[in-house]
């Protein structure tokens, strides 16, 4: 009991861990959910039926936008990252959980005065959102020690499957029985409470934190001092922070760029698009629809600790860049084959059941592939590289709705609309399968590439992963040999 006591002293920063992860967790969960506030009765599936009890008459086009256009913003979030690094991460997070939060309780009143204007300000919403993932690396690079660092990524990842999940079925319950303005009333009361917290306990610097006592504060202390002694030695540090202009002169980042844009268009596809499919096609109701993007959170956050498993088991076995490569392929030809299988099959249970195949290889993005890979490269600009080709990437978030109202056209009322509408979504996910495949031959050739350029940084990240986990694993072996240095000073 003494020994937990004194581990759970030294770790009061573990308080701003689980903050952060919480604020992840709120972001997600409302990016996707708007959907769900479509089907549960804010617009109306056909215009012409005086029956249909949806409030708003949209047209495809005006629908994809609402769509999304939280992503118009969310895509451009260089822009929020550049400023936060030349001023604070913490400063724009909070401002950006408030400001959000206030959009997002108004967006019923919004959306009744103007459908563009609510457009524009979800645009808003996302661009200020796009702080949210770069700081995690940030924060990460500040507050982790050694094995902690993969630790916290891994599970910045799962809690963001979580919330992806885990937002449509609570606003799936919440439209079905107070109707679809409620969910966001509930979801912009948590930002505006996630920034209140912020406030209170988030600081730039961890020493500034009232978290960091006693032992603790020793290690921080000798984290910078250990640093500027490496700045001394070798001013020409490859790993030191880097201007964007000098940023953008790396090959890798444009590699990533392509791969994100891949990646996130196959998974906007499950998490967003098919709960329309399940609706149009395959007849599911409101709450099985929830419930189901319930599970597919659950299943990805799940595979993100299986696939930190694997990552450890192979990085013993396997040179650094075969192991990411390897993992990399397996999990996108098993995606490839669950779209295959969503596109050729009409049972719902097949369908569900492909769908949490496909989502659950998402997880080694953020074990073994793209977000491990970009902070093992170069931790201290790794928020701003994220920036960058999450940038891009996520210009799929409006770009595959767009994608998806020219593929998926048929028109409600007409004499062979069942069939066609069928055949229309199996092409959409034949294109999602191809991108699956495609995503990892762009970044492999990229890798073949610049091979040279690899092979510099992984010697680079070999020596420092050696000299973090020796110090962590003397801090720690410090800290259960003398509990008593947990008591603050």
């Amino acid at each position: 009991m003494n020994k937990f006591w004194g581990y759970l002293m030294t770790h009061k920063r573990y308080v701003a861990f689980v903050l952060m992860l919480s604020g992840v967790l709120t972001e997600q969960s409302s990016r996707v959910a708007i959907s769900l506030a479509m089907i549960g009765g804010m617009i109306k599936k056909d215009c012409t039926d005086p029956n249909d009890a949806g409030e708003f008459c949209m047209s495809e086009k005006m629908k994809a936008l609402l769509l999304g256009a939280y992503f118009y913003g969310y895509a451009l979030q260089i822009i929020p990252t550049t400023v936060a690094r030349r001023t604070s991460f913490t400063v724009m997070l909070k401002i950006s959980f408030f400001v959000g939060g206030l959009i997002q309780f108004l967006m019923p009143i919004v959306i009744k005065l103007s459908v563009p204007l609510a457009v524009v300000l979800q645009a808003c919403r996302g661009l200020l959102a796009g702080v949210i993932m770069p700081n995690n690396m940030e924060f990460a690079r500040k507050w982790t020690f050694g094995r902690e660092t993969k630790v916290f990524i891994s599970i910045v990842g799962s809690i963001a499957l979580i919330g992806i999940g885990f937002g449509p079925m609570v606003a799936g319950f919440i439209t079905t029985r107070f109707g679809w303005k409620s969910f966001f009333y509930v979801s912009g009361s948590s930002y505006i409470l996630m920034s209140i917290l912020l406030c209170l306990i988030i600081r730039e610097d961890p020493l500034d934190s009232l978290l960091i006592r006693g032992k603790e504060r020793e290690l921080f202390e000798r984290r910078i001092k250990a640093h500027q002694s490496a700045i001394e030695v070798d001013e020409n540090r490859e790993n030191e922070r880097k201007s964007l202009k000098e940023i953008l002169k790396r090959v890798y980042p444009y590699s990533f760029c392509v791969f994100m844009f891949f990646n996130a268009f196959q998974f906007y596809s499950i998490m967003t698009l098919t709960p329309f499919y399940l609706d149009e096609v395959l007849k599911a109701p409101t709450d099985l629809i929830s419930a189901v993007q319930a599970i597919l959170g659950l299943t990805g956050a799940l595979s993100t600790h299986f696939c930190s498993f694997i990552l450890i088991t192979l990085d013993k076995k396997l040179p650094w860049l075969q192991c990411r490569a390897l993992m990399t392929f397996v999990a996108f030809t098993i995606r490839s084959i669950g779209f295959i299988v969503m596109a050729i099959s009409s049972n719902l249970t097949l369908v569900i059941i492909a769908a949490a195949v496909c989502i659950s290889t998402a997880g080694v993005m953020f074990s073994g592939s793209l977000i491990t890979t970009n902070y093992e490269l170069d931790p201290i600009n790794s928020g701003v590289i994220l920036s960058i080709f999450n940038s891009f990437g996520q210009t799929s978030g409006f770009i595959s709705p767009l994608v998806n109202s020219r593929v998926v056209s048929a028109t409600v009322g007409t004499p062979d609309y069942e069939s066609t509408i069928r055949q229309q979504w199996a092409n959409y996910y034949f294109i999602a399968a191809a991108m699956t495949l495609t995503s990892f031959f762009a970044i492999i050739l990229a890798y073949l590439i610049r091979k040279s350029e690899w092979k510099k940084h992984e010697s680079l990240l070999i020596d420092e992963n050696k000299k973090s986990f020796k110090v962590h694993k003397e801090d720690e072996k410090y800290v259960v040999a003398n509990p008593e240095a947990a008591e603050d000073k």
